[in-house]
């Protein structure tokens, strides 16, 4: 999980809210006084188009719970707060800094996964394994997380674990941190794989044992991160702890944010 950065909601999004701001309606709509159901959010495919398409494109591309890539048939508008604690006043539906993109299925699954029903049930994670918990003070969200990486990861095993060093130096306990990593099932065991896979690669012995490195790891995140103007890898603080003080060089290059 890394900082995600929000851009100004769609013009979409906003029309749809006013136009039926004087009643309180549920994206999957209500049924009216004769029984019949409403049409939502969920029948409106231009605006929920402009909201899935701008969350990925905030978020680089990548879930916000683990960081697998989104890809146009594996993508879900995630409600931070669940849309069911709405009301009138606060219509968590319909609150642009209240959603994010998720993958869909959870995180990992390969296409023979998709078929074994079980299988997702019995291994969920990020928004199938939070599956509408009302969030307390302990689950972090990526929206205000700090620029500074809070895991780190296991190259035995691709575990993900709190940084107590970076959860010291950004104040945030490392109970909340832990917390979010169970609460999303993040070291379910096909993420870990799919991890450690990642950080064997990187951990490769260079071709070239003379050159330094420090050099060598700022040379990689070059390779791997990019600039920052496209989407982002996926596992990207995977990436970023394994190359350590080499990514975050570069990182601070390109005026890293998010």
């Amino acid at each position: 999980m890394k900082k995600v950065l929000k851009s100004p909601e769609p013009e979409e999004l906003k029309n749809y809210r006013e136009r039926y701001s004087s009643q309180f309606r549920r994206w999957t709509g209500k049924k009216s006084k004769n029984g019949k159901k409403e049409k939502g959010l969920t029948n409106n495919s231009e605006t929920l188009n402009a909201i899935r398409d701008t969350l990925a494109s905030d978020q680089k591309g990548l879930c916000a719970y683990c960081e697998m890539e989104l890809h146009e048939k594996n993508r879900s508008v995630e409600h931070f707060i669940p849309r069911n604690q709405s009301t009138k006043e606060n219509n968590h539906d319909l609150d642009w800094q209240n959603m994010l993109a998720i993958c869909l299925p959870p995180g990992g699954m390969k296409d023979d996964d998709l078929e074994n029903p079980q299988l997702l049930k019995d291994s969920p994670c990020c928004g199938k394994k939070k599956d509408g918990d009302i969030p307390d003070s302990r689950l972090l969200n990526p929206l205000n997380l700090p620029t500074l990486r809070l895991f780190k990861f296991s190259s035995k095993d691709g575990e993900i674990r709190p940084d107590e060093k970076a959860c010291e130096d950004s104040g945030i306990p490392i109970e909340n941190v832990q917390f979010t990593i169970d609460t999303l099932e993040l070291n379910v065991q096909r993420l870990k794989d799919q991890r450690l896979a990642v950080i064997d690669e990187i951990n490769k012995e260079p071709d070239d044992e003379t050159i330094d490195i420090n050099d060598l790891e700022e040379k990689i995140a070059v390779e791997e991160l990019g600039n920052g103007t496209g989407n982002w890898p996926r596992f990207f603080t995977t990436i970023r702890w394994v190359l350590g003080a080499g990514a975050e060089r570069h990182l601070m290059n390109i005026s890293y944010s998010g």
